[in-house]
């Protein structure tokens, strides 16, 4: 330990004798460090962290929602878990604190609660006994809500509050831990007692299911019981549940879903920027070295073993890695703010990123590491030139021609190959980023207002009054001036569906559950109009089409394709599998296919129907468009003054327009294209730095030999060409790695991309030239100052 603190104290006293290359160590390390820092935490908090949940590694989940009934008959026919809970989420509104607010409530069976494994901080949860149809309005508070509306107040147990016009009676709150992933949930209640009708329903699967394993039980074995329950359902239902395969997995990976792979490719392009500042970290001390060379011949001719002076050199290497891992942290406080302004809505658990515990242990590691790695080479270099060398030698010289300079070299075609990759994959990005914004969404954006308004059960649960509400709220609407108005039940660009099983008028019957599914949306009041949507064939709704006419629907461009290709299937009738009694619709119209799903995903096949003749009548949310000249804060100002008149209890959430809509849809690609860019910017301008250090000292070393050129005739191009021509030797073999590493590492961020591929021509074309143009220019500068070299003066040098 004493020789350690003595090699410290050198160290630091050597270091500050040279602030110039200390300075520009620390700052190159700090950026690769730093960077890496701040990925890492992501990747932290959304791959490696335990779920927030009681030993969470026993939660696993089914790959698909499932019904009430459904899982009631699991729970009956299966021995390997300890709870089973379902739930959905489901917007409710919350009056009696103020304006009338949306929230989210968590719809439950009892056994959520033990699945999860919480318990409350303060009160209980809901029993089996209460969890019944007909039971006890009850709800439980998750710590959020609780303290934003009722300040933390512990009296809050047995009071009521109202949530979409029924009295519900607060008999828990849940710890701060409490959290779900996706969407936020403020509060619990039985889903039994809240939506009965939707609870009984067999055929709707929408409860996420969260299973935990009993003591020993492994997934493979859950797995097989699964399939045993899969007959089972199959034989006795087999109208819900003909091939409906349930498999089991583990709750962290169906959260984490597809963004490991992303998260994975940006963390290996911040490495490679590692890699090059570490390069760059070791050119610097061979540059350094090359200077000390005297001064390790003498003190290993006083007696100084290698060993010792190689000990002393890692010293340094790590003093200064840790330095740079202490600024990198800093730098990775600012990388994470960056990284929360830019993250994405569908990434899961990036909220929670923070420079942890877990954060600061891989930092010191990687600069422990970054500092023994990068320090050894240039310690070994330096100190196992022989003696006589060392003394002889000018230290010119020493590295000029010598294995040092060789090195030297080598490290900066290192950093051009690993610059390029880099540079090569941002570039696929741009490419497939711009091609992304070109994309036609299937309908015009501009001046186009959206929200999402929800009629509450208690007070509309029949269609006679959500028809009369559509009616006045539309009129309501379209009586602003300027404004068209209309209505439609999934928002295009959101990626919401319902589907339905249907069948065709005079095709062959399927079997139950058998028949093929479409997506249903439901518009009222000139949508396709209001939308911009084109009409392809037939006809738009029109006033005719009311309640108690003829059932008409119109269909989109990829239900023809799918269904009838090559056919006109305006008079054609289709109806929902299992109708009771039979409702047959007939098409009346074709429209042109929207962009549902974002950007890049193809369209479904879909139908679409209207509020008005709709036998849905758990449809009762709604997202009313409204394209109007007025600015989007007024506009939305008038729509509350025209909804609150008609019922001043219903609140308006998700206000937007349709551009910050298709803006929010490309969150994702955005996010990988800015890091990205962001890191091939950091790793340039290193590769850059690194080809002009090396020139710079190539020049150093070849300043006689420049004066003897010019003495005996050389010209100045000649001397420019010289030079410069060693750079491109040195670009062109650091590219050629490059391209050949770019062609094979590139296909793994294939999923990334959108209308080009992998090995895009024109992106492996257009980078390494801008990449050569940028070097050549890194070039230019020094040797222009070779070529002012005045002979006399470069021979009295020598």
């Amino acid at each position: 330990m004493e020789d350690l603190a003595q090699d410290l104290r050198f160290s630091a006293r050597t270091l500050r004798k040279t602030p110039g290359f200390t300075a520009a160590a620390v700052l190159t390390l700090a950026l690769g460090i730093g960077a890496n820092a701040a990925i890492f935490s992501v990747v932290n908090a959304v791959l490696l962290r335990s779920l927030p949940y009681p030993n969470s590694e026993q939660l696993l989940t089914l790959h698909s929602n499932q019904s009430l009934p459904d899982l009631e008959d699991i729970q009956k026919q299966t021995n390997s878990f300890a709870a089973i809970g379902g739930l959905t989420i489901q917007a409710l509104d919350f009056t009696g604190q103020g304006d009338p607010v949306q929230i989210y409530g968590g719809l439950c069976n009892a056994e959520f609660f033990d699945a999860l494994g919480f318990r409350p901080v303060i009160g209980r949860t809901i029993s089996p006994v209460e969890d019944a149809y007909g039971g006890p309005s009850l709800v439980v508070l998750t710590q959020g809500f609780w303290k934003r509306y009722f300040g933390g107040d512990a009296a809050i147990l047995g009071k009521s509050i109202r949530l979409s016009g029924n009295s519900y009676t607060v008999i828990g709150v849940l710890p701060r831990e409490f959290w779900m992933p996706g969407r936020p949930v403020d509060v619990l209640a039985s889903l039994r007692v809240v939506s009965p009708l939707a609870a009984k329903f067999r055929g709707v699967h929408f409860l996420h299911t969260y299973f935990r394993l009993k003591p020993a039980i492994s997934l493979a074995r859950a797995n097989v019981e699964m399939g045993n329950v899969d007959q089972w359902l199959a034989l006795h239902y087999p109208e819900e549940n003909t091939d409906n395969h349930r498999h089991l997995l583990p709750l962290r990976d169906a959260i984490v879903g597809d963004v490991r792979p992303e998260l994975l490719v940006l963390f290996a392009a911040v490495g490679l920027v590692l890699l090059i500042a570490c390069v760059n970290f070791a050119s610097l001390q061979l540059a350094r070295s090359a200077t000390r060379q005297r001064e390790i011949a003498i003190r290993t001719a006083l007696g100084a073993p290698s060993w010792k002076l190689i000990r002393q050199m890692l010293t340094e290497s790590v003093f200064l890695s840790l330095l740079g891992g202490v600024a990198g942290l800093v730098l990775a406080g600012l990388g994470v703010r960056l990284l929360m302004a830019l993250k994405p809505a569908g990434l899961p658990r990036i909220a929670d990123t923070s420079i942890d515990a877990s954060v600061l242990s891989f930092t010191f590691a990687l600069s422990l590491l970054t500092g023994i790695v990068f320090g050894l080479v240039p310690a070994l270099s330096t100190t196992f030139f022989g003696l006589n060398a060392k003394l002889k030698e000018d230290t010119r010289t020493t590295a000029g021609g010598s294995s040092g300079y060789r090195l030297r070299k080598f490290l900066v075609v290192s950093e051009i190959a690993l610059a390029l990759i880099l540079l090569i994959s941002a570039g696929l990005m741009i490419r497939s980023f711009a091609l992304l914004h070109r994309v036609d969404p299937g309908f015009r954006t501009e001046n186009l207002l959206t929200m999402r308004v929800e009629l509450p059960e208690a007070r509309y649960r029949e269609q006679t009054k959500q028809r009369q509400f559509h009616r006045e709220f539309l009129e309501a609407l379209n009586a602003i001036p300027g404004a068209q108005a209309a209505l439609v039940s999934e928002l295009p660009m959101s990626g919401d569906y319902i589907t339905h099983n249907f069948v065709i008028e005079g095709r062959p019957p399927l079997p139950a559950g058998r028949e093929p599914e479409v997506q249903t949306r439901t518009v009222e009041g000139g949508y396709f109009r209001v939308m911009g949507i084109p009409l392809l064939a037939g006809r738009d709704f029109g006033s005719q089409d009311r309640t108690g006419s003829l059932h008409v629907v119109v269909v989109n461009r990829a239900f023809v394709a799918q269904y009838f290709p090559g056919q006109n299937p305006v008079g054609a009738r289709v109806q929902w599998a299992r109708s009771d009694p039979p409702d047959w619709m007939t098409i009346v119209g074709v429209v042109g296919d929207i962009k549902h799903f974002g950007p890049s995903e193809p369209e479904e096949p879909a139908v679409y129907d209207l509020y008005s003749q709709t036998a849905q009548q758990w449809k009762r949310w709604m997202y009313p468009t409204i394209r109007g000249a007025a600015s989007a804060g007024i506009l939305l100002e008038q729509v509350k003054q025209h909804l609150w008149a008609i019922d001043n209890q219903l609140p308006v959430t998700q206000v937007f327009t349709m551009n910050e809509v298709v803006a929010a849809s490309l969150d994702h690609q955005r996010f990988n294209l800015t890091l990205l860019g962001i890191f091939a910017g950091v790793a340039l301008a290193l590769a850059v730095i690194g080809i002009y250090g090396v020139m710079s000292y190539a020049i150093t070393q070849r300043t006689s030999e420049i004066g003897i050129r010019v003495a005996l005739g050389a010209q100045q191009r000649d001397v420019l060409w010289m030079i410069l021509g060693q750079g491109l030797r040195l670009t062109l073999l650091g590219g050629t790695l490059g391209i050949a590493a770019s062609f094979v590492l590139t296909r793994y961020m294939s999923h990334l991309l959108f209308g080009i591929t992998a090995r895009d021509p024109r992106t492996f074309v257009f980078i390494p030239f801008a990449l050569l143009a940028v070097a050549l220019l890194a070039c230019y500068v020094p040797a222009r100052r070779a070529m002012s070299v005045d002979p006399m003066v470069a021979l009295r040098y020598e």
